[in-house]
């Protein structure tokens, strides 16, 4: 049935329909000139009426959707949002969606100078850092206690920082740093390690040996890609140098007494022709820390390579 009707420019009327059907089924066809003017007005007229209420329905669903509530928590993490989240607040659909494909990221950091030194040597240390922005601008660089130079600039940042740093003397030092944007503070660290050496090498008379004869330890010729110095940082003594040339002289090897007892392996074979010549001797090392050491000797002189020796 039409609804309301309404005059038109004050000389004819206008009904309009509730649903197109009744519409259409209303105007007629036109193959016999059948549509008069009043048809026409009452196509209008009935547009006109339900344009208001398509624009109230597109207002109440955009309503409806531009908006996020529930209060009840995630129960699982998706994307960017952890479990256990709830919405109790309204969120736009902007805000739901750019947390759940943009998840946030905290910012990162490095930092480095720590080394491995031996006993005695100097403790002035140089830190390099590196920052990394995340989500966030940056706001506070720290490096061992002390504010980065220059200060933070909101972005990837790094920088290089001589003393006051300074590692305690011949003991473990670790050094630390963070980074924060003022919603997470990671951190970074470096350590400085103290350690002592072992030496090796040939002596051509099978005799106790002195500090300055065992700094001197070095010429075994070994292998390519093994090296042939003679010395280098250990904790422990366990030590490989296949092709290892004694070249008619004693092999010799000294390390700390702390170290213990030695097995020696030749070629896949334990071998005992070993004399411990210097035993708790107190080393001097070459920035005058003193150490006793152990120094160990073959008994008989080594005249040609041997392809696989080992120090366990």
């Amino acid at each position: 049935m039409p609804g309301t009707g309404s005059y038109i420019g004050g000389s004819a009327s206008a009904d309009y329909f509730y649903t197109a059907p009744e519409l259409l089924s209303q105007l007629p066809d036109n193959t016999a000139n059948l549509i008069v003017a009043k048809d026409i007005r009452d196509s209008v007229w009935t547009l006109w009426n339900r344009i208001d209420d398509v624009q109230l329905l597109a207002s109440q669903s955009a309503s409806a959707s531009s908006f996020y509530m529930n209060a009840t928590p995630v129960p699982i993490a998706v994307g960017g949002i952890a479990a256990g989240v709830s919405f109790s607040t309204p969120r736009t659909m902007q805000q739901m969606f750019d947390q759940l494909l943009y998840p946030y990221i905290p910012p990162s950091c490095s930092l480095s100078g720590g080394n491995t030194r031996e006993f005695g040597s100097g403790t002035v240390i140089s830190l390099t850092w590196g920052v990394t922005k995340g989500s966030n601008l940056i706001t506070t660089i720290i490096v061992n206690g002390f504010g980065s130079v220059p200060p933070p600039t909101g972005y990837n940042q790094s920088g290089n920082v001589m003393g006051p740093y300074n590692a305690t003397q011949n003991v473990t030092t670790t050094f630390n740093m963070s980074v924060s944007d003022g919603t997470s503070t990671p951190g970074a660290s470096t350590t400085v390690y103290w350690s002592n050496r072992r030496y090796w090498g040939t002596s051509t008379s099978f005799a106790a040996l002195i500090s300055n004869q065992i700094l001197a330890l070095g010429g075994i010729t070994v292998a390519a890609g093994i090296g042939a110095i003679g010395s280098e940082f250990a904790s422990t003594m366990p030590k490989n140098l296949n092709g290892i040339n004694g070249a008619g002289n004693y092999l010799v090897f000294a390390w700390p007494t702390s170290f213990g007892t030695p097995a020696f392996v030749v070629n896949n074979l334990p071998n005992t022709a070993f004399t411990k010549v210097n035993n708790a001797y107190a080393f001097t090392n070459q920035f005058g820390y003193i150490t006793n050491y152990d120094v160990w000797m073959s008994n008989t002189q080594y005249n040609s390579p041997v392809a696989l020796f080992q120090i366990n």
